[in-house]
């Protein structure tokens, strides 16, 4: 019952820490968020670190594996021979992919020190600071008592006439909060005195975790660094390196020779597609540059030659309509048999004559909004507010009666749906919410049952209803 009262207690208007308490209170908090982001960063930029050395490992070996002679199917193969790279390149590529394997060993066992520098430190401090809570806790359990109790005293106070039983608790009241004000200063004192030294030593130690990520980082990225110096050395790459437009032009005089000759070496190349296209990309004003967009852009180019295609127009919204009334003539009673005129009347037609196309004029004529195709110039259309006050306004109208057919003998009952008022002579008139007793009823709900209510029997539609 105690621990409810606390807990309706905090949501009651409170008075205010002492401005010692609030500022160790504040303090405390920020130090445990601050080791909580640093051990999750901490985690980040070790996992971040193995990463990049996995996708180095693998780009390396991508060269290798690019550089390799494309070789037959088997070993009897004696078709075309293979050419293999120059040994230079190589070595060149072997040796780097080498370097990197060497590199990604030593550095994954710097990025494993984290671990113990400082992930371990900032989990063991947050750990410690821990039970400090309970401390905390138990403080704001004492003050809410008390705040309690003084309450209960202010309130028997202000009234000027009381008996013989106010005065006794009155009495006893006070006398609780006098205990609940010794018990909320010593858990004060004791937040006093244990809160400075755990605060200052979590602060305390936010340099040293720092320096250990400064250290750590330095030595990743000398390691790096000093592996691709000592590599673009030994290999005479150019320091600094020449300028893009000259790496370009080497590139091309290098390239358009095999270009040229794969083009028209390979017969499935040279007769092929791309070869007629252009390599360089013209920037397009919509979309990103990918293959899809090209596409689509071309394609857009082949609609635009032939007929424009127009937006359909819009259907006009209203009121859906009403159920259409069934024929009393056209429609069979539930005790005759249904013709064979009726019966073909559902068939589809599916001959040749009837699949054809329709034309452009036909599907304008009949469009739901009528001949009208301009998309700009049509009607605006209500707003959903308005559409909504239109529904809400029109109840649903209820589905157009089935044609009847035959029933079988079992018997239930169903509740209407909707209003029937009958549509000839022996039909059963009911109500929305009417209890309907069937006497005659087909395997399908879209057709005419015979049901009983109020001792008067007839013909209904079994759609206007739900079963019970």
């Amino acid at each position: 019952m105690q621990s409810v009262q606390r807990r309706f207690g905090k949501f009651l208007p409170r008075t205010a820490d002492e401005s010692q308490v609030s500022v160790l209170l504040k303090d405390f908090d920020d130090a445990d968020r601050m080791l909580a982001k640093i051990i999750d960063a901490s985690k980040a930029w070790r996992d971040s670190w193995r990463d990049i050395l996995g996708t180095q490992q693998r780009l390396v070996h991508g060269f290798q594996t690019i550089y390799e002679p494309i070789i037959g199917a088997n070993e009897d193969y004696c078709g075309h021979e293979p050419i293999t790279t120059d040994e230079n390149i190589m070595a060149r590529t072997s040796k780097l992919q080498t370097s990197y394997d060497e590199l990604r060993t030593d550095l994954l066992e710097e990025v494993s020190m984290v671990d113990t520098r400082i992930v371990k430190p900032a989990m063991d401090a947050k750990d410690y600071i821990q039970p400090l809570k309970k401390v905390i806790k138990k403080r704001g359990d004492r003050k809410l008592d008390f705040e309690k109790y003084q309450n209960r005293v202010d309130t028997a106070r202000k009234k000027t006439k009381r008996s013989e039983r106010d005065n006794a608790s009155l009495e006893k009241a006070e006398q609780e909060l006098i205990r609940a004000k010794e018990e909320y200063l010593v858990a004060d004192d004791r937040l006093k005195s244990s809160l400075p030294p755990v605060i200052t030593a979590a602060f305390s130690i936010l340099p040293h975790l720092l320096a250990a990520q400064i250290m750590t980082q330095n030595t990743l990225l000398a390691q790096y660094y000093t592996l691709l110096h000592d590599y673009c050395e030994e290999e005479a790459f150019p320091d600094p390196p020449p300028p893009a437009p000259q790496i370009i032009s080497s590139w091309d005089a290098d390239f358009k020779p095999v270009k040229q000759r794969i083009e028209t070496g390979i017969a499935c190349v040279a007769g092929g597609k791309a070869v007629k296209q252009s390599m360089r990309i013209e920037e397009q004003p919509h979309g990103s540059m990918t293959g899809l967009n090209i596409r689509n852009g071309m394609s857009n180019q082949r609609r635009t030659s032939g007929h424009a295609l127009k937006p359909p127009p819009s259907p006009a919204i209203g009121a859906p309509p009403d159920p259409p009334s069934p024929d009393l003539v056209q429609r069979p009673r539930i005790s005759s048999v249904p013709s064979q005129t009726s019966l073909s009347l559902a068939t589809p037609n599916y001959s040749p004559s009837t699949l054809t196309s329709p034309s452009p004029s036909e599907i304008s004529s009949h469009a739901p909004a009528g001949p009208r195709a301009d998309y700009f110039g049509r009607e605006r259309l209500p707003s959903n507010s308005s559409m909504a006050s239109v529904a809400a306004a029109k109840k649903k109208p209820p589905p157009p009666p089935p044609q009847k057919r035959l029933p079988s003998t079992q018997a239930f009952f169903v509740t209407a749906m909707y209003d029937f008022d009958g549509q000839g002579q022996g039909d059963l008139v009911f109500r929305e919410g009417d209890r309907i007793k069937i006497v005659k009823k087909t395997e399908s709900s879209n057709d005419w049952w015979e049901g009983e209510l109020r001792g008067v029997q007839g013909s209904f539609p079994a759609n206007y209803c739900q079963p019970v």
